[in-house]
């Protein structure tokens, strides 16, 4: 099986970048490397990737700081002549070098025109992007997230102009044996590359508790000032059961002894090493909804036990994938929400486009019945489109114009 993240085919396009940088980030082992290296291996330039985790890559650039011309086999021209770089050149862990910020300005500066920068990082170098504007204007950032079927499923091949644009009616088909295949194999283990090749339970099992261990001993050791972190990780641990429900900070800073703004801490750390992720409450057209809570979500949705609640997080990773892309391409500004009045109606999701509410989306299991909160929210916000989504291996309903009830399957050919 291969797979080729569909986020190559815009992250790296150069009809899409135009002079720009990319910089690439995301969880720890999610494949950033994989992908920057296969894309340039497409273009025959793989000599052209330098990872500066590496005691070589160190040497050269001490020896001279303009290394990695030494490959690229005919001279730079002058500096400020226009043109599109003919040359890519991916750097790996650059953020680690102290003024790489500076350096990358020069090389941007000078070679812009001639030669692509790529950057692909973790955690720091999403910290460390946002601060300061040194490189404002001269890349355009992308989140690699994990795996959704279709990079799988269409990979290399996978079109921008043949996704569906959420201003235009859904196109609601049966989808392949394959397709449905790998959605199943994805929802089993998760959608991190290397355990979802293997597609052993027991290997995803060991290499989860390896993955936990990395991100909270020695990335938010490397991140923040957190030193107990023996009751960070009790934190980790009470997260799953608390999968799509409302985040009380005061219940878990009673159970772990500590300050609500010590949760809030190690919460904002946990994100920040992509672990976690938070989704906010909608707020706008309605009254009496919650504002401030949130829901909070595995990125690595193998981690949740509970069945419905893991297809909720599944979901919402996939829902975030989707949002995020037609951000990138420009289609608007999307955002992902639920919406939760006090008197307790509620619906998973809803995808906004410059704030306009355009989709609702609830999360069942096997419920095919109409939930009567769905109806609600799509009546109040006037939204497009309404989907209950449900795990049932063929399901498609139409309950009133614009309202479905549809499989999984049907609804993630839909996404990106």
């Amino acid at each position: 099986m291969k797979i080729f993240p569909v986020l190559g085919k815009w992250a790296f396009d150069p009809e899409f970048l135009g002079r720009r940088m990319s910089f690439v980030y995301g969880p720890r082992q999610i494949g950033k490397t994989t992908l920057a290296l296969l894309t340039l291996q497409k273009v025959g330039q793989e000599h052209n990737y330098y990872n500066w985790d590496t005691i070589g890559v160190k040497r050269r650039f001490a020896q001279n700081p303009l290394f990695f011309l030494e490959n690229i086999p005919e001279p730079a021209p002058p500096t400020g002549l226009p043109g599109k770089p003919k040359y890519s050149v991916v750097f790996d862990e650059f953020h680690k070098h102290s003024k790489w910020k500076e350096i990358l300005k020069g090389y941007f500066d000078e070679f812009g025109s001639f030669v692509r920068f790529i950057v692909c990082g973790s955690a720091r170098l999403d910290i460390f992007r946002k601060s300061g504007e040194s490189l404002l204007g001269r890349y355009f950032p992308f989140k690699m997230l994990p795996l959704g079927p279709k990079d799988i499923t269409e990979g290399e091949s996978f079109e921008r102009s043949k996704t569906w644009n959420p201003t235009q009616s859904p196109e609601l088909i049966e989808v392949s044996r394959e397709f449905k295949g790998v959605v199943q194999n994805l929802y089993h283990l998760t959608g991190f590359p290397e355990p979802f090749l293997v597609g052993r339970r027991d290997f995803y099992t060991r290499w989860k508790d390896e993955h936990l261990s990395l991100l909270t001993r020695e990335e938010v050791r490397d991140l923040s000032r957190i030193s107990d972190l023996v009751r960070l990780q009790t934190l980790v641990f009470l997260l799953p059961e608390r999968i799509g429900s409302i985040l009380s900070l005061n219940k878990l800073a009673k159970i772990l002894s500590c300050a609500q703004s010590t949760v809030k801490t190690w919460l904002d750390a946990l994100e920040q090493v992509f672990l976690i992720f938070r989704i906010p409450p909608f707020t706008g057209k309605l009254s009496r909804t919650i504002k401030k809570e949130q829901k909070v979500y595995f990125w690595d949705w193998g981690i949740v036990e509970d069945e419905a609640k893991r297809f909720e997080n599944f979901l919402a990773v996939q829902l975030y994938r989707t949002v995020s892309a037609w951000t990138e391409w420009g289609w608007g500004s999307f955002g992902l929400f639920f919406i939760r009045t006090k008197d307790g109606k509620e619906t998973d999701f809803l995808i906004t486009q410059n704030q306009t509410p355009i989709i609702l989306i609830e999360a069942k299991l096997s419920d095919t019945r109409p939930d009567s909160s769905l109806l609600y929210f799509k009546n109040r916000l006037s939204a497009k489109l309404a989907f209950q989504v449900t795990l049932e291996e063929t399901q498609l309903r139409q309950i009133s114009p614009g309202i479905f009830i549809i499989d999984v399957y049907r609804f993630l050919n839909l996404m990106v």
